[in-house]
């Protein structure tokens, strides 16, 4: 069987579910992971083995890697895109993969020159009610998307850096970019926005700069009409991401990734899908990708398509207006 040499840069809590499924796969051998932290970086490499290092550059100019994954939180992410693609390696990279565009086009045209595969950490998209509602919507005559209505719904202040505007982009563009994907995936890009959004819940922090509180309407390119409201005053305890989607012949209503309920116009309801690891289908996915030379579900490009809508909700929200995306 093949293998994949594999680096991490970034050795906080996110890495620790994609160590886990690789090891679980059992088609990788971890060769190197760095952090501005080297004691964590130690802490990874005597669990899985290879070398520490306090810089990605160096650890990319010393190692030889099929892969690496880029698990840095989103305002420490820089040119690690570019260069490991410059030096011809496949890249994994945590959402959002920036808080701006013009970094997000940077890392696009860096993985476009180099051929490199890319895959973005959407894992939502993994879950087997969320794939055969794709099938569906792209294959069987059931007419096109009329209405979309998506929810993320959690009780979180998070720490100190998320709390910061400029360090996470809030929460539509950390957190709630999970169910702004879904829609993308499902229901095609987004053409226009238009967003109210406050901080009312956790308004008594003394640091908190991001919204905790939205409501968003979108126009898609097709035509069809979609709505999301996010909050981090939820109920404790429990992390909502649904989406109800409405087509001119069924309803499907998706109340968590592994699920979908369709309705058909004069038919009861079909129940699809079950649950699965996300995190071990989402490493099966991009590994085998590499290996097999075949495309990735999330690329770069698509997830900063995802990003470009996040942020034009967020700027929707500061100006009070619509914004047109593109």
């Amino acid at each position: 069987m093949p293998r994949l040499s594999v680096g991490f840069i970034g050795a906080g809590g996110i890495a620790r579910s994609h160590t886990k499924a690789l090891k679980t796969l059992g088609n990788t051998d971890f060769v190197a992971f760095c952090d501005i932290v080297k004691e964590r970086a130690l802490s990874y490499c005597q669990e899985y083995g290879g070398n520490a290092y306090t810089d990605f550059r160096k650890m990319i100019n010393e190692e030889e890697m099929d892969a690496v994954y880029i698990c840095l939180p989103p305002f420490a992410h820089s040119n690690e895109v570019n260069i490991a693609a410059e030096n011809g390696i496949h890249v994994f990279i945590q959402k959002p993969i920036a808080l701006n565009m013009d970094l997000a086009e940077e890392m696009v045209s860096a993985v476009d020159r180099a051929g490199v595969k890319s895959q973005v950490g959407y894992q939502l998209r993994f879950g087997t009610g969320i794939q055969r509602a794709r099938e569906l919507l792209q294959s069987a005559d059931l007419g096109p998307v009329t209405l979309c209505l998506g929810r993320y719904l959690c009780n979180f202040l998070g720490g100190s850096w998320w709390r910061q505007l400029s360090k996470s982009g809030g929460q539509i563009v950390e957190q709630s970019t999970h169910v702004v994907d879904l829609l993308r995936y499902l229901c095609g890009d987004i053409e226009k926005v238009y967003s109210e959004m406050d901080t009312l819940y956790w308004d008594e922090v003394e640091d908190m700069e991001i919204e905790d509180v939205s409501s968003t309407t979108m126009k898609f390119e097709s035509g069809a009409i979609g709505s999301m409201v996010a909050t981090t005053g939820g109920y404790p305890g429990r992390w909502i991401a649904d989406l109800k989607i409405f087509t001119k012949k069924a309803v499907f209503d998706l109340p968590d990734p592994h699920t979908l309920i369709l309705t058909g116009n004069e038919e009861k309801e079909k129940r699809f899908g079950h649950t699965t690891d996300l995190s071990l289908a989402e490493a099966s996915h991009f590994t085998q990708a590499i290996l097999e030379d075949t495309d990735t579900c999330t690329p770069i490009s698509d997830g900063a398509k995802t990003l470009e809508a996040t942020l034009s909700i967020r700027r929707s929200g500061e100006e009070g207006r619509p914004v047109t995306l593109g």
